[in-house]
């Protein structure tokens, strides 16, 4: 009896060793699975490792639409994920690197783009460079050429009006070579010829009338107007400052130092192309055949004229 109360002590006993050891594995399981929860769940200060300024920030911004990133929103992923790897470091109380985490596709494909567009922009740059150049080139061909066209229109100006004072010249050698044209058609007598060409002399064409007088001299050698027609012809060749030519006339008319009414005027005129001429001694012969036939009835005008002329001859008193 004693012995079987002993046993009965002795189970109960492992009894209750086995009761506390499951109640102390129960307890040390829900001890460890409270510790794990703790380490792996975050704290109130953990749970804002991404903090309220970014969600802030995105209330005060309108809403982005789906699939467009922007360089903040970028940023601000990479932050929160360098925050995230922080948190599970202190977690684990580890000073290794950070965990690896596979990028986002959507980043990566972004930064894909990015990369496209820049290596586009790259080589859009270098063809704006080569085309800047090319440009630049061309404009100073074109300045260089400018001024060669610039030089060939000087030189061709230069030569354009060398070749108009030739043309020019050539009319008036033309001018001069071209035969004189022909004198007034006569009218038949010695009276009409001399008539109209004195008319032509006084209506101021000289050189129809010159013709005119020359005319008449060769066709009507032995007309009474003769003479006078000589006259005529010394005054206009004065008129032309033909000094030579006009002495040759007033002599020929002053032949025989006829008494006319115009041969006073004759004698003065030929002793003032003398003295044009440079012949003093013959313009004071001139003038001493005035005083001798012609000063009584010469007009005061005369009269001036060949005292005048006698001082500048220095004809003997």
């Amino acid at each position: 009896m004693a012995h079987n109360g002993f046993s009965q002590k002795i189970v109960t006993w492992t009894s209750r060793g086995r009761m506390a050891a499951g109640a102390s594995i129960v307890a040390l399981t829900l001890a460890f699975g409270a510790v794990t929860t703790v380490a792996f769940l975050p704290s109130v200060s953990q749970a804002q490792i991404f903090g309220d300024e970014d969600e802030e920030e995105d209330l005060g911004r309108p809403a982005t639409p789906a699939g467009a990133w922007d360089e903040k929103r970028l940023n601000r992923l990479d932050r929160n994920v360098r925050k995230l790897e922080r948190a599970v470091a202190r977690v684990e109380n580890k000073k290794t690197p950070p965990i690896l985490i596979e990028p986002d596709p959507e980043v990566v494909a972004l930064q894909a783009t990015v990369d496209s567009l820049s290596r586009k922009q790259d080589e859009q740059s270098d063809v704006i460079t080569r085309l800047t150049g090319q440009l630049e080139e061309a404009l100073y061909a074109n300045q260089q050429l400018q001024g060669t066209v610039n030089a060939q229109n000087a030189r061709i100006d230069v030569l354009s009006r060398r070749a108009d004072n030739a043309d020019a010249h050539l009319k008036d050698i033309d001018a001069l070579l071209a035969p004189p044209p022909p004198p007034p058609a006569s009218t038949g007598s010695a009276e009409g010829d001399f008539d109209q060409a004195f008319a032509l002399m006084t209506s101021g064409q000289t050189d129809d009338a010159s013709r005119a007088f020359e005319a008449f001299t060769t066709t009507w050698p032995e007309a009474a107007q003769l003479p006078e027609a000589w006259f005529r012809l010394g005054q206009i060749r004065s008129m032309k400052q033909d000094a030579g030519g006009a002495v040759a006339a007033y002599a020929t008319a002053l032949k025989g130092w006829p008494k006319t009414s115009w041969a006073p005027e004759a004698t003065v005129r030929l002793a003032g192309a003398l003295t044009d001429s440079n012949r003093p001694s013959d313009a004071c012969l001139a003038l001493s055949q005035f005083d001798k036939l012609y000063a009584k009835t010469a007009t005061n005008e005369h009269k001036s004229m060949a005292k005048t002329l006698k001082t500048r001859s220095k004809c003997a008193a």
